[in-house]
């Protein structure tokens, strides 16, 4: 069973497990068809979906699932989340804070390379 973290309040566990099984065996369903056909509780209107589910994180491939299964770093990760959201959600005050992560890897970088 691959490493992850469990919600457990929800049925699913946010782990590369359930991105590698999607990708694997069922390439050709979108994620709510994926989540609908495994079972998982439809928690977009209720007080639990609309805090670990929100829309502007609908996408083919979500973001936490593309970073858990890249093993992002946290920083790295915050500017695939602001990127994917930007434009339903935070508009360029995303973009100002995807930059943010990137300059603060950039600045990292540069430092290490000194060292």
């Amino acid at each position: 069973m691959p490493a992850g973290w469990k919600n457990p309040k929800l049925q699913y566990n946010f782990t590369s497990g359930e991105y590698e099984d999607k990708k694997k065996n069922y390439p050709d369903l979108t994620w709510k068809e994926y989540r609908d056909m495994k079972g998982y509780p439809d928690i977009s209107n209720d007080a639990i979906g609309n805090s670990t589910d929100p829309t502007h994180y609908h996408l083919e491939i979500e973001p936490w699932d593309f970073i858990h299964a890249n093993k992002l770093l946290f920083a790295e990760g915050n500017v695939i989340k602001y990127i994917c959201r930007w434009k339903d959600k935070g508009g360029v005050e995303d973009l100002k804070k995807a930059k943010q992560y990137i300059d603060m890897l950039i600045a990292k970088e540069l430092i290490n390379e000194t060292e």
